[in-house]
């Protein structure tokens, strides 16, 4: 894998359904930029709201997941969110927070077909709960993104061209 010049100050929101594999690209990626990285699956579990997914809940997670990310700009690092963002009640803190703070924003919406999203959840996954009855639900309450992102396809073996494409709309000045 060819290494790339680490970004300064960058929040980058990888956002999505559950199973569109956007926590396995979320984490490549951050490797892959030498930032930190977030993921609303693992915030839920160390904060012991697994298997509670009540709207106030979730607001929970990702306040929580707001003030991880506050810390981390202070320390000038770069930072890979990742969860399924659905809500514009959810993304808007997070985006202020960028603009606020002068960080770089990118936002990456990762999508699968769904026969695949299908095929994912129906294995065991380590930190998500998620399966096809969720993923239904979220689509079904998935509301339009208003800031600029970029759309990436999931599919199985695109990792790596993926997270290509990822980084050249990071390095792009897409704002």
């Amino acid at each position: 894998m060819k290494k790339h010049s680490k970004v300064k100050s960058v929040i980058v929101i990888v956002m999505g359904l559950p199973g569109s594999g956007k926590s396995y690209f979320a984490k490549r990626l951050a490797k892959e930029i030498d930032a930190l990285y977030l993921g609303s699956d693992e915030i839920r579990k160390e904060i012991g709201l697994m298997g509670s997914y009540h709207l106030d809940n979730k607001l929970s997670v990702y306040e929580e997941m707001f003030k991880r990310a506050k810390r981390i700009n202070k320390s000038g690092r770069s930072l890979v969110l990742d969860g399924t963002f659905y809500l514009q009640q959810v993304r808007g803190p997070f985006i202020f927070l960028a603009k606020s703070l002068s960080w770089k924003l990118s936002i990456i919406h990762i999508k699968a077909d769904e026969a695949l999203i299908s095929k994912r959840l129906s294995k065991p996954r380590e930190d998500s709960e998620a399966d096809l009855k969720v993923y239904q639900k979220i689509k079904s309450e998935f509301e339009p993104i208003r800031e600029p992102y970029h759309l990436i396809q999931s599919k199985d073996g695109s990792l790596q061209e993926n997270v290509e494409k990822a980084l050249k709309y990071i390095h792009s000045d897409h704002e």
